[in-house]
């Protein structure tokens, strides 16, 4: 009999979770829907970021923060990108401080661009049961995470600034054509 009582928690806590899943699921899909349009391009990296709170500041705290980390996220993906382009055409695909450097530095310089960071809009929806739930949009210059990461590479290394250059253009090309 006491076996049964100890499957019960566990039952209840895998429904909660899949139905909070499911909760977070379709407001994250609504949020797609209404901005589906705002996504980064050439000019900008952009990102839309959801909070919920009881407080409406701190619901738009907690959409904006998510917004920066989305931003940082995809940052620093394009700066690997840069980076793993710019190593093979240099032929030290294999060197793995220089790898190991070259990202170290682009962590830097997406934190240190997130300073410019621009907050468009934020918007507002009251639930039913008093939260807030807030949506920000956010976005900050693609050409100032990729000047600030030239730059933070140039201070701590040597590098072929043509190939850089080259690697850059084709990282940025490569948010251009993601639908």
């Amino acid at each position: 009999m006491k076996k049964k009582h100890l499957y019960l928690p566990g039952i209840i806590l895998s429904v909660a979770l899949c139905l909070m899943a499911q909760g977070c699921k379709t407001k994250s899909n609504l949020m797609k829907g209404l901005y589906s349009d705002y996504r980064s391009d050439a000019a900008f990296f952009r990102a839309v970021g959801i909070g919920e709170d009881k407080d409406m500041q701190v619901a738009k705290s907690k959409a904006t923060h998510r917004a920066k980390l989305e931003i940082a996220r995809n940052a620093s993906s394009v700066c690997q990108q840069i980076v793993l382009d710019y190593l093979n055409q240099t032929g030290n695909g294999q060197d793995i401080n220089l790898k190991e450097q070259f990202i170290s530095v682009s962590v830097e310089s997406v934190s240190a661009s997130l300073v410019n960071v621009n907050v468009e809009d934020v918007t507002y929806k009251q639930e039913k049961d008093g939260r807030y739930t807030a949506y920000a949009l956010v976005k900050v210059a693609t050409g100032n995470v990729i000047d600030t990461f030239a730059g933070h590479s140039q201070e701590k290394m040597e590098f072929n600034k043509e190939v850089f250059k080259q690697a850059s253009d084709r990282a940025i090309n490569m948010i251009n054509d993601k639908p």
